[in-house]
């Protein structure tokens, strides 16, 4: 918010005062949005032009036909009209049935041609491309309208809307993945973007080889149907063909539908998918002669997750980001445009030809873009962030600290094993020296017996080493005692006095 400085005058002095300007909001509509515009009503005409023609070429090659006496110009204008409306997806009403089927190559080709025209905004605000969104819907209103005879108009409206609206998407979002000045953060924006269209240009190219391989397969079938039709003529075979041609993307939707695994209906009792092949009779239509009769079972599904691991090596090679958040912004992207394409193709393809059983053709949109999404943008996501160099270090670090704890949990075991070793075996010391002093004690009780008598025979060997002693005393004393002995009997006999005198004597 601005603020802006006045002076207010005051007979003593002068003071400034601060007056805030109130916030303002300005729509202005960006440069370039008129040639936005211009793409878009320029697309719708083109397409409703062409569109046009081939119905009057066709109305003038097979005017011969019986089936089309009654058949006027302006029958086959309206036609046109109504095929315009089929075209960005509405739907025609006849006899109080209503019809739906989307000619799909050509929605794609005015995708193109959207794309193409918006180049005339390229030196304008990106903004401005987005303005084609509602030149090309008001114009397809006003065309389905004023040239439609069954169609009803409205019914358009989300072709009319989608259309331009991926034409302009597209045309801002190569524009941004051309932009090498923007910063290195965002990147992965860019990256995202053609990793997304790499992957659904991967996914149409492989369901081109499938829906190619199916006609190969059934195209005795085909040509039994085509016969059955009754082409009479070179032109009505073209025609035939041509019609079929349209909807060649709905033959590879379909073909991608059921490799998948969650497969498609020809009619609202009829699922054919790997693991189911309905039995019911299909519509005479001769690309429907391709529609297989068995059902080999779920390992197809091996074939688009080997897509997905391959498209997940080509962005860890290709597109791979310094850092593990940026790569994995860059994959959650690409899988979102992978889903977002997936399920607007599906829903492309799908098809009402009838009130009852024929009510409900086509793929099961939800389930084959899950499918789609996990079998093949899964897989490049989580290759691509399992071979970064981050998460690479983060598992060697994670595995080097898993064997260091491993290894010492199992020091520590073996620690923990060796003091419970070691307390046992105290334990049992303990055990045994409890026995032992047990034993002792029962042991000392007789040996404190067995001691006093061996204090006893040791006081009574003493007494009996004295004796010796005493007794060798004796011994040795004995001549002298004797002699003593003597001396003192004969000293009392006497006689012996008498002959003691007489010696003295």
């Amino acid at each position: 918010m601005s603020e802006r400085i006045r002076e207010v005058p005051s007979p003593r002095r002068t003071t400034t005062t601060y007056v805030a300007d109130r916030a303002t909001i300005r729509v202005a509509v960006p440069q370039g949005w008129a040639r936005g515009v211009i793409a878009g009503v320029e697309a719708a005409f083109a397409g409703w032009a062409l569109i046009t023609v081939c119905a009057m070429i066709a109305y003038l090659t097979l005017r011969s036909n019986t089936w089309m006496n009654d058949t006027t110009p302006r029958d086959a204008l309206g036609l046109g009209g109504d095929l315009w409306a089929a075209v960005i997806g509405g739907t025609s009403v006849v006899g109080g049935v209503h019809y739906r089927a989307i000619p799909t190559l050509a929605g794609a080709l005015l995708i193109v041609l959207v794309r193409l025209l918006l180049r005339n905004t390229a030196g304008f605000p990106r903004s401005a491309a987005l303005f084609a969104v509602p030149g090309f819907l008001l114009t397809s209103w006003l065309l389905a309208g004023t040239s439609g005879t069954h169609a009803h108009w409205w019914t358009g409206t989300i072709g009319g809307v989608l259309i331009p609206l991926i034409g302009s998407v597209w045309f801002v979002a190569s524009g941004y993945a051309r932009d090498h000045e923007a910063p290195t953060m965002q990147h992965w924006i860019s990256g995202g973007l053609k990793l997304g269209g790499l992957s659904v240009a991967v996914l149409a190219g492989a369901s081109l080889v499938a829906a190619i391989v199916a006609l190969v397969a059934g195209w005795g079938r085909m040509a039994g149907i085509q016969e059955i039709l009754g082409a009479a003529s070179g032109a009505d075979t073209a025609f035939i063909v041509g019609a079929q041609l349209a909807f060649a993307p709905t033959v590879m939707a379909w073909a991608a539908a059921w490799w998948s695994g969650a497969g498609f209906l020809t009619a609202t009792d009829s699922l054919h998918s790997p693991a189911v092949a309905g039995t019911g009779p299909i519509p005479p239509i001769p690309l429907l002669g391709a529609v297989p009769e068995t059902a080999p079972g779920l390992w197809v599904i091996l074939a688009p997750i080997a897509l997905g691991v391959g498209l997940g090596i080509v962005a860890a090679r290709s597109f791979r980001r310094e850092h593990l958040l940026h790569q994995s912004a860059q994959g959650v992207l690409a899988s979102l445009i992978v889903a977002a394409v997936t399920a607007l193709w599906m829903w492309s393809a799908t098809m009402s030809l009838g009130s009852v059983r024929l009510a409900s053709m086509g793929p099961r949109v939800g389930w084959a873009t899950v499918a789609l999404v996990l079998e093949i943008a899964l897989p490049a996501l989580i290759i691509a962030l399992a071979t970064h160099p981050t998460t690479r270090a983060l598992l060697g670090e994670g595995a080097g600290r898993v064997r260091n704890e491993g290894e010492a949990l199992r020091r520590r075991a073996a620690e923990r094993a060796s003091r419970v070793g070691t307390a046992a075996s105290t334990t049992d010391e303990a055990w045994a020296e409890a026995s032992d002093s047990a034993e002792d004690s029962a042991g000392d009780d007789g040996a404190d017996e067995a001691g006093a008598e061996n204090l006893e025979a040791e006081a009574d060997g003493g007494e009996a080493d004295e004796m010796p002693e005493e007794a060798s005393e004796t011994a040795a004393d004995e001549p002298v005692d004797d002699e003593s002995a003597q001396a003192e009997g004969d000293a009392d006999d006497p006689e012996t006095r008498a002959t003691r005198r007489e010696g003295l004597n």
